[in-house]
């Protein structure tokens, strides 16, 4: 009787695990596509930023000759930071607001790279408790179908785990990239107020 019902109970996951696979999928996918816009986008102001921070006195560094396109973190940050003149407390206050949004870009590729993989896995084995049954029956078809839909969403969460990584990854170096040159336009702006 138990086992007839956690049997019941775990086929009935099937269909959830499946669609919410595909919604992982999906957002996978735009999340590869917003990525390279992104990095398209960083490639061509990211040379601009550097040029202005490898100036040999920083006090030479025109922060506000920068044009950063608007939905760059970066672009609000610099702009407070140099319009702060150098107060530690609020600059950590800029810093802390970078590093959150940061995070925040980074959180969804790192549910991905989690969250994907487990649903493959759940969506493996859900389908071989039918497709044993079906061998037991002699039921070769059912077998199959059962056995399709479990190589199926074991692929499908690999793929959207290996995409949640490859973001992430580059998310977060996009993020220690953005740190290092907002603590660095700190610290200048606060040598400038001295």
């Amino acid at each position: 009787m138990i086992g007839q019902l956690l049997y019941w109970i775990t086929t009935g996951l099937l269909i959830p695990v499946v669609a919410l696979l595909l919604v992982f999928l999906l957002r996978a996918l735009a999340l590869v596509g917003s990525s390279v816009a992104t990095a398209l986008e960083r490639r061509r102001y990211g040379e601009q930023i550097d040029a202005v921070l490898k100036r040999k006195a920083p006090a030479e560094a025109d922060f506000a000759a920068l044009s950063l396109p608007k939905s760059a973190p970066l672009a609000g940050t610099i702009a407070e930071l140099a319009a702060l003149g150098g107060v530690p407390v609020h600059a950590r206050r800029i810093l802390s607001e970078l590093e959150i949004h940061h995070d925040r870009s980074v959180s969804t590729a790192r549910i991905l790279s989690r969250t994907g993989p487990m649903l493959g896995l759940m969506g493996t084995l859900i389908p071989l408790g039918p497709a044993l049954m079906g061998l037991a029956e002699g039921d070769l078809a059912s077998l199959a179908e059962n056995m399709l839909v479990a190589f199926a969403t074991t692929v499908i969460g690999l793929l959207i785990g290996a995409i949640g990584f490859s973001v992430q990854q580059s998310r977060q170096r996009w993020a220690a990239q953005d740190m290092a040159r907002a603590e660095f336009i700190a610290s200048v702006a606060a040598e400038e107020k001295d």
